[in-house]
C-alpha cells in the first residue's frame, strides 16, 4: 500500500513540475475543474444570466469590445448577474479555442484569456506559440498537448453551436443572451448604457417569473421555455415549376390528412430517437433546389437532437414530360432503403442515396443525366449490389408514383414542401422560418410547464 501511494504522489509531483519551475521538496498545486462546465463570474442563483458566445482571438480588446463591456457590467452587479462565457470553435484557429477550455480546466481561464488580449498580433496562432502563451500562465503543458493532439471538448462545442443557433436562431458571434433573449443592443460595439438597459430588462422579467411563483433556481430553464415557446410564424407560400396552384388561392398550409405514410422513406437523425418530430421533405429526385433544402435541413436534427428527424419522400407532377425517368429515380431511391448500408449511423441507406443522387444532378449544373446512368453511377459508388437493385427495383416498380397519390389525397400539392408538425408548407426554404416552426412545435404545453417549474394558484 505504501509503495502504490508512493507512486501516485510521484505521479503527481511529475504533472505539477511539468506546469511551472518548482524547488526540491516543493509541492506544487494545479487546480482542476469540470471541464464540461462552461467559464462563469457571479453566483449560479443570480436573477440575471448572461451568455457570451464568442471565438477566442488575439488582441481581443480591439476586435471583441462586448469581452470587457459584459464584464464591467457583471462587476457593477455582482450577486446579480451571473456571466458565462461560451465557446465556440470557428475559422482557422480552432487550437486556441481547445486551449482556453483546457485552461478553464486546470483553473487558469482567466490568466490565458489575458495573454490572449495582451497579444496584438492578428495573425493565426500557431500551436508553438499557443504553447508558450500557456506556459507564460503556469499551464500544465503535457495535458494541453494531449488536448490539442485529441481534438478535445468537441461535445462541448456543438453543444454552444446548437445553443447559440436554437435559441438566437443564428450563429453569427460573438453574441450574447440576457436570460435567454437576444438583446437589442449591438455586440459590434456595444455602449455601457446600451448593456445598462439589457440588464435592467432581462432582471425585472427575472422578478415577474418570481412573483408567478418560479424557484429562483429554475429562472434560467424557465426563460428558455419562453425563448422556445414562440408564436406560429406566418409563413407565406411560394409556387414552382410542379405546381397547380392558381392565382388568388388562399394560402391555408393544410394539415395532410390522412397523415403521410413515412414507413421505408430515407431518413436523418437518431434512430433510437422514437418520439422525434418528423420534418419531411418532399420534392423530385434530381432536383437541384431539392438538394439544397436538403442540406439546410440536415442540421435540425443535430440542433434538436433527441427532437427531430428529416424524412424524404418523392413528390413531383405527374403530369411531367419527365414523369417515367423521375418515377424511377424514386423508386431505386426507396430500394436503397431497403437493400443499402450506412456507414453513418444517423443517416439512413436511402438518405445517403438521394443525396449523392442529387449531388451529381447538382454537379451537371443543367446537363441532363439520364435516370439509368445517375442510378449506376449513384449505385457503384455506394457499392450496392447491382443485382439485388435491379431485383428490387421490379418489385417496387411505380411505388414512387403510388406514394405520390396518397401524398396528393393528403393535400400535397406542388413541390418542393416541406411538412412540419403535420402540416404542409410548400415552397418554404427559409432556415429560420423552418427552425420557428418547429420551436412552436416542441413548446411545451401549460402542463408540462406547471410540472417542471410548478405553477402559482389561482
Amino acid at each position: 500500500m505504501i509503495g502504490r501511494l508512493a507512486l501516485v504522489v510521484g505521479i503527481a509531483l511529475s504533472s505539477a513540475a511539468a506546469a511551472a519551475p518548482a524547488r526540491t521538496g516543493e509541492v506544487v498545486r494545479i487546480e482542476h475543474r469540470d471541464p464540461t462546465t462552461a467559464p462563469s463570474r457571479g453566483p449560479s442563483t443570480a436573477l440575471v444570466t448572461i451568455e457570451l458566445f464568442f471565438t477566442p482571438k488575439t488582441n481581443a480588446l480591439v476586435r471583441m469590445p462586448a469581452y470587457r463591456a459584459l464584464e464591467r457590467l457583471q462587476a457593477n452587479h455582482p450577486t446579480r448577474i451571473r456571466l458565462i462565457y461560451r465557446v465556440l470553435k470557428r475559422g482557422a484557429q480552432q487550437q486556441i479555442s481547445i486551449a482556453v477550455l483546457e485552461a478553464h480546466a486546470q483553473g487558469l481561464f482567466d490568466e490565458f484569456m489575458e495573454a490572449l488580449h495582451a497579444d496584438k498580433t492578428t495573425q493565426m496562432l500557431g500551436k508553438d506559440k499557443i504553447v508558450e502563451l500557456a506556459k507564460k500562465v503556469g499551464m500544465n503543458l503535457p495535458r494541453l498537448e494531449a488536448a490539442l493532439t485529441e481534438g478535445r471538448y468537441t461535445e462541448v462545442f456543438d453543444d454552444n453551436d446548437h445553443r447559440l443557433e436554437r435559441l438566437a436562431h443564428g450563429t453569427n458571434e460573438p453574441n450574447a443572451l440576457f436570460n435567454a433573449k437576444v438583446p437589442r443592443a449591438s455586440l459590434g460595439a456595444p455602449s455601457d448604457a446600451d448593456l445598462e438597459r439589457e440588464y435592467q430588462s432581462a432582471y425585472d422579467r427575472a422578478l415577474e417569473l418570481l412573483d408567478r411563483g418560479v424557484p429562483q433556481d429554475r429562472l434560467l430553464p424557465a426563460f428558455e421555455d419562453q425563448a422556445l415557446r414562440s408564436v406560429q410564424p406566418f409563413i407565406v407560400a411560394s409556387g414552382s415549376s410542379d405546381d397547380d396552384y392558381e392565382s388568388g388561392e388562399p394560402i391555408d398550409h393544410r394539415l395532410a390528412k390522412p397523415p403521410l405514410e413515412l414507413r421505408g422513406l430515407p431518413t436523418f437523425g437518431k434512430p433510437e430517437a422514437k418520439t422525434a418530430i418528423p420534418v419531411v421533405v418532399l420534392c423530385r429526385p434530381n432536383d437541384t433546389a431539392c438538394y439544397n433544402l436538403m442540406r439546410t435541413v440536415r442540421r435540425l436534427p443535430e440542433i434538436y437532437e433527441d427532437d427531430v428527424r428529416v424524412v424524404w419522400a418523392p413528390w413531383f407532377d405527374v403530369t411531367r414530360d419527365d414523369t417515367a425517368e423521375l418515377t424511377l429515380l424514386g423508386d431505386a431511391t426507396l430500394c436503397a432503403e431497403q437493400i443499402g448500408s450506412s456507414d453513418d449511423m444517423n443517416a439512413s441507406p436511402g438518405w445517403q442515396w438521394i443525396n449523392k443522387q442529387l449531388q451529381h444532378t447538382t454537379n451537371a449544373h443543367g446537363r441532363r443525366i439520364p435516370a439509368e446512368k445517375l442510378i449506376d453511377a449513384v449505385a457503384a459508388e455506394l457499392e450496392i449490389d447491382s443485382a439485388r437493385l435491379s431485383a428490387c427495383r421490379a418489385r417496387m416498380a411505380n411505388t414512387t408514383l403510388d406514394w405520390i397519390g396518397k401524398a396528393r389525397k393528403s393535400g400535397v400539392t406542388r413541390s418542393p414542401a416541406i411538412v412540419i408538425g403535420g402540416r404542409i408548407y410548400e415552397g418554404l426554404t427559409d432556415n429560420n422560418l423552418i427552425q420557428q416552426l418547429i420551436e412552436a412545435e416542441l413548446a411545451p404545453g401549460i402542463l408540462a410547464r406547471c410540472a417542471t417549474f410548478g405553477c402559482a394558484s389561482e
